[in-house]
């Protein structure tokens, strides 16, 4: 039951990053129309630089924040922090690789999260594959 609750927390801290991810895209997506001449959508059904740019600038908010505080705002509101497995700072390779296979935790539609309800240590499969944990912060 535990594993379940702290899974809907994660969740929950997902959406109030994917909502500041959404903002962060619209004005990097912005940030290019000058230099596409107006045009926002990709010609293609995957533009490879666009989504590399994307990936870049998303990272830049999520691995930053790892790295420095171990929150995102999603992870503040919701008291959750991402750091190694001996529990020190995140380093800019663990983000990285938590922020690749987070991305493709995604892409499985949430099946990488319901890993954690089964892993001997409660982790969600990018949690394992990076190297890095998701703790709870106590209340001050």
């Amino acid at each position: 039951m535990q594993r379940l609750r702290l899974l809907i927390i994660r969740l929950m801290a997902a959406v109030y990053d994917a909502l500041i991810l959404v903002a962060i895209w619209i004005m990097a997506t912005l940030a290019l129309m000058p230099f596409t001449g107006g045009a926002i959508d990709p010609p293609l059904p995957w533009n490879i630089p666009f989504d590399l740019y994307i990936f870049g600038v998303s990272f830049l908010y999520l691995g930053g924040l790892w790295r420095k505080t171990g929150q995102t705002l999603g992870a503040l509101a919701w008291r959750l922090k991402v750091v190694a497995a001996d529990g020190g700072q995140v380093s800019w390779r663990e983000a990285l690789l938590r922020a690749v296979t987070g991305t493709f935790a995604i892409a499985l539609a949430g099946i990488a999260w319901l890993w954690m309800l089964f892993d001997r240590d409660g982790l969600a499969l990018h949690d394992r594959l990076s190297g890095t944990r998701m703790v709870r912060v106590p209340k001050e």
